[in-house]
């Protein structure tokens, strides 16, 4: 018999029964979330849009991956390329004066564990400050924005080289770098996002997503029918002989405004044939060419709604593989190494106007639309630490003794390396 005092009448009965009907119900929603299950079911309904996700840094593991699915090839290959052998830490040893940095993501915080002296490296245009910010702000803004819903970003180290010519900064060891080629001697680069998808004030872009939304302004003024028929280019002819002949097969064409330009000079008389990237999205046709090693200017054309002609390329990025030069999706057009066929690809895709407009349209959808967006490059950098995170052979140490057995930081936050480089901030009063 249950005493007075604890008798439960119906009401409260059918109240008890209710909650824990609901309680059940909800623990086995979150034990399906937990799994995967319905929090999947949900972002597989889940779908990219340009105009309203191309600038945010949070998408999740899973929203990268249904929004970006062809990106990770590079890094699918750097797996491949180890054939599971783990990188060591004298791997990543770096030497002063050699364009890198050596870098250490410890509890989600971004350090600097040594910046040789990259102020006496080989980097053209003294842009080495430009280049070590640009680029340790994309890593900081990739942790930074890391969602709550995905695993925190593994502790790791690495480093990283800020040189057109990666195999200048080290000939042995593995590390990340802005490109790479074919072959043996460079399995060991892993590819990185360029410094530009941060800031390239020397291009008078002050931010990627700034010169995204003038182009794509631009391109909404100037509608395909509108744009200037003739192949577009301007560059530096004296870093490469490609360059020489490109100027050479096109001079006085009247397809072509091909012209060679000098930088920073009143008295040459190319210095007038400077423009800004968002001029040349005024063409039908833009002409790609490489440098030293891969051309800077190519993630710009390709921001365009223009039909890009390039030569085969050497040098690789971590989008290029994206380019497709035949089938539904082709979105540039190849020429001859030394440009010799130039004159024909005009004749013909002047002949046939709407081939050329599919190119272009394609690829502006690919990148400009999709796989150089902001959002994208944060999704690549995030899938890089973690793809490297498997490699890794060592356990990051933030702290070690020093001579009287005090644990010290052995590296430097970010923050406090950017406030006061090329000065070692330990030493500043």
């Amino acid at each position: 018999m249950i005493p007075k005092g604890f008798r439960l009448s119906t009401t409260h009965l059918l109240f008890y029964i209710s909650t824990f009907v609901i309680a059940t119900q909800l623990w086995s929603l979150w034990r399906q979330s937990a799994r995967g299950g319905w929090y999947s079911h949900e972002h597989r309904k889940w779908n990219f849009d340009a105009d309203n996700h191309a600038n945010i840094h949070t998408f999740s593991h899973e929203q990268c991956d249904i929004s970006f699915p062809k990106l990770y090839h590079s890094l699918d290959q750097s797996l491949v390329r180890r054939q599971g052998r783990k990188v060591h830490i004298q791997d990543i040893e770096i030497a002063k004066g050699r364009c890198m940095l050596r870098l250490m993501i410890y509890g989600g915080e971004l350090f600097v564990v040594d910046s040789g002296k990259p102020e006496e490296c080989y980097v053209t245009n003294g842009n080495e400050r430009e280049r070590i910010l640009g680029t340790l702000a994309q890593i900081d803004r990739a942790l930074s924005t890391s969602p709550t819903s995905d695993p925190s970003v593994p502790n790791i180290e690495f480093s990283l080289s800020l040189d057109d010519l990666p195999r200048r900064s080290k000939g042995k060891g593995v590390f990340f770098g802005y490109t790479r080629k074919e072959g043996r001697e460079y399995n060991d680069i892993w590819m990185m996002p360029n410094y530009a998808y941060w800031s390239w004030n020397y291009t008078h872009a002050p931010s990627w997503n700034s010169i995204r939304r003038e182009i794509e302004l631009k391109e909404k003024e100037v509608p395909w029918e509108k744009k200037d028929p003739r192949v577009v280019w301007r560059g530096k002819i004296k870093m490469a002989e490609l360059r020489k002949e490109l100027v050479r097969v096109s001079e006085g064409k009247p397809w072509s405004d091909i012209k060679p330009v000098v930088i920073n000079n009143a008295t040459d008389v190319h210095t007038k044939d400077v423009m800004n990237l968002r001029q040349f999205c005024g063409y039908k046709f833009t002409v790609q060419t490489e440098g030293t090693s891969y051309s800077g200017r190519l993630k710009y054309l390709q921001l365009c709604r223009s039909a890009l002609v390039t030569h085969p390329l050497e040098w690789q990025e971590f989008h290029t593989h994206l380019m497709r030069l035949a089938g539904p999706d082709v979105n540039y057009i190849e020429a001859s190494e030394n440009f010799g066929n130039l004159e024909a690809a005009m004749d013909y895709y002047r002949e046939h106007d709407n081939e050329a407009e599919e190119i272009a349209r394609n690829s502006y959808e690919t990148f400009a639309r999709r796989y150089l967006t902001p959002a994208a490059v944060t999704c690549y950098w995030r899938r890089l630490f973690w793809t490297w995170s498997s490699v890794q052979g060592y356990e990051p140490q933030l702290y070690t003794p020093d001579e009287d057995g005090n644990m010290v930081m052995r590296a430097t936050p970010w923050t406090a390396f950017a406030a006061n480089w090329p000065h070692d901030p330990s030493i500043i009063p």
